[in-house]
């Protein structure tokens, strides 16, 4: 990634890729911090695809989290807890 595209108002790749995960948690806490990042990943490329990939991960282990564990699994998982 490189900073060859930001313009007058955009953070830059660095700044725009450690506040992504807060960004789509809904954790960051103010509205300039969100235009900022929001803007970034209007005018590149490399980060909004980076941004859709995570959204596209937490959704599906969100989708994931909703299933029951196998049997087994659980069994497993009791097991090794009882053990510590």
């Amino acid at each position: 990634m490189n900073d060859d595209h930001v313009y007058d108002s955009d953070i830059g790749c660095m700044e725009a890729i450690n506040s992504l995960y807060a960004y789509l948690d809904g954790e960051l806490g103010d509205d300039v911090s969100i235009e900022q990042v929001e803007t970034h990943l209007q005018h590149c490329r490399s980060c909004y695809t980076r941004a859709e990939i995570e959204r596209a991960l937490n959704e599906h282990l969100r989708r994931g989290a909703k299933r029951a564990a196998p049997a087994g699994a659980r069994d497993r998982l009791r097991r090794l807890i009882d053990d510590l």
